[in-house]
């Protein structure tokens, strides 16, 4: 085990809140989330101008812009969380406004019979990106170009190291060669191209939690009255009050010494979040205290997990499958499928008007997403059991940062809703941060791997190949007739890139208490890393 220090945010719960304490928060809320729309069109209008803005730079400017609009126990925070709700927009422009070579390599065809196709017949055509000096320039003026861009690049070329100096006589370069005109109407053709996607629709703020931060000398303290049912109080500052005090239960227990949430000085974080049902608000404040985590070394033994939406939750690389609670994620697709034939009578010939769901609607979809977590907590807390009782202290699992999403695909068994929904529902992009939190109790360790090829790779020989999948249940290797079920090979694949020492060394990197986590290479890169390895090793490791 490895002690760190570490915040821990603990929940306070409102106690016999009063409903003018109540609607007064619940007006201010609203109040901050129209602003911060108001706030992201803004930045949708000029979304390149923000585009490699740092956050104190973004928060500096808001201040002044938005100067007495915003207290400022709440501003800081709130700017920061409308820059970072746009980072992934940002991120995909950028990575949009990159210029590339393409590559000629030859015609690719199906190698066995499929339910469409015939062995010999065409595939796709194969191509290669790669950089070039051209592309490299484009790239630039993409991103950065102006009408003065030339004058810029001769003013600082003198005062910058070689590398820099290297990268912009190529630039210039490029435009002596090709002529500016040229090079920077291409560029800008395709950044108003991209801009002008992105900046279509602004991140819409729906929630009413708000952070903040408090002044009070003690943002926590016991009520001095020993015969009230209400035994603490939190005491907020910047609420239109010089004192805003919220009834809480303090539990020991739970919470701790209410002395460790005392500080010298008198600036509190917290964030409030809303019991629209009940009329009381959650208080989350943050604590310091150390963190145990749990090693991983050679000797720890270790299994794959394959996370997966159509068949089961989890399989595992030891022959194992964890399914979701079905019924759950089936009510809930009732439920939207209704609202949606609901949505579209609503909106019928009428442009003006979007469908806002009630009230009561949306409290049956936050039930169901509650009790979904829950599920899922259980069944990974039932997971860790059972390998800990196999003397398994290891998991290794793919990213899942971002890595589902974007599938036209219908679940037929479920109302015939889009698996993106279902997805969402099931909240996989944060299973792997669920794992982590809970594998820690029963000290187990979790790494994460790329998930480029591990569905499509044979765990005996590494042919990587469209084909290897018969259907979305089975796995059959067209090359050496390896037969699994298509997860469960997965699982192995994620397994073997911890286990096998060259795919470990080549595509992860190692953190400080033994566990690993992908490299940033492309899909490309990591695909000749396995083929790579596949021609000099097999596979030895199966479990």
């Amino acid at each position: 085990m490895m002690i760190i220090d570490s915040k821990y945010t603990k929940k306070f719960v409102s106690d016999s809140l009063t409903h003018t304490k109540y609607n007064e928060l619940h007006e201010f809320a609203v109040c901050l989330r129209d602003f911060k729309n108001q706030l992201s069109k803004e930045i949708s209008k000029n979304i390149f101008y923000y585009l490699d803005i740092k956050p104190l730079e973004f928060v500096t400017m808001m201040y002044s812009k938005h100067k007495g609009l915003i207290n400022s126990s709440f501003s800081k925070q709130l700017y920061e969380q409308v820059l970072i709700c746009y980072q992934n927009k940002f991120k995909a422009i950028q990575r949009n406004l990159s210029f590339e070579k393409i590559i000629f390599l030859g015609f690719e065809f199906y190698k066995r019979e499929t339910k469409k196709h015939k062995k010999g017949d065409f595939k796709k055509v194969v191509l290669k990106r790669e950089k070039s000096k051209l592309s490299i320039c484009l790239s630039y003026l993409a991103r950065y170009g102006d009408e003065n861009i030339v004058e810029y690049i001769h003013s600082q070329i003198n005062n910058v190291d070689e590398t820099k100096k290297k990268f912009y006589n190529n630039i210039l370069a490029c435009i002596d060669k090709f002529g500016f005109d040229r090079l920077y109407n291409l560029a800008l053709s395709k950044r108003n191209r991209i801009i002008k996607h992105y900046s279509k629709y602004p991140v819409e703020f729906k929630s009413l939690s708000f952070s903040g931060r408090s002044r009070k000398v003690d943002i926590i303290s016991y009520n001095g009255n020993y015969n009230s049912v209400i035994n603490s109080f939190i005491s907020l500052s910047g609420l239109n009050r010089k004192s805003f005090d919220i009834p809480i239960k303090f539990n020991k227990h739970y919470h701790g010494n209410i002395n460790d949430y005392h500080k010298k000085s008198n600036t509190y974080n917290y964030t409030i979040t809303f019991n629209e049902k009940d009329k009381q608000v959650n208080v989350h404040i943050c604590k310091y205290g150390k963190r145990y985590i749990p090693t991983v070394d050679e000797n720890s033994a270790s299994i794959g997990i394959d996370v997966n939406v159509k068949h089961n939750l989890f399989s595992l690389s030891d022959g194992s499958t964890y399914d979701y609670n079905r019924k759950l994620v089936n009510d809930f697709c009732k439920l939207s499928t209704y609202l949606d034939k609901v949505k579209e009578k609503q909106e019928k010939g009428k442009k003006d008007i979007k469908y806002k769901v009630g009230k009561r609607y949306q409290l049956k979809l936050d039930k169901l997403r509650e009790k979904m977590v829950k599920s899922n907590q259980e069944l990974i807390s039932n997971i860790c059991k059972a390998l800990r009782s196999n003397g398994i202290t290891h998991i290794v699992m793919e990213n899942l940062d971002n890595g589902f999403g974007k599938s036209h695909v219908k679940d037929k068994t479920n109302e015939d809703i889009n698996f993106n929904r279902v997805v969402k529902f099931l909240k996989i992009s944060n299973l792997k941060d669920e794992i982590e939190h809970i594998g820690r109790k029963y000290n187990i360790a979790v790494s994460t791997v790329q998930s480029y090829y591990t569905s499509k790779m044979c765990s005996v020989c590494g042919c990587i190949e469209d084909e290897n999948r018969t259907s979305q249940e089975e796995f059959s290797c067209i090359e050496c007739g390896h037969s699994e079920n298509a997860d469960i090979n997965a699982a192995i694949n994620i397994r073997n890139r911890v286990v096998e020492a060259v795919l470990r060394e080549k595509l992860l990197k190692q953190l400080d208490n033994g566990t690993y986590e992908p490299k940033n290479l492309k899909k490309e890169k990591v695909k000749e890393i396995l083929l790579s390895y596949r021609t000099k090793h097999l596979y030895k490791h199966r479990c």
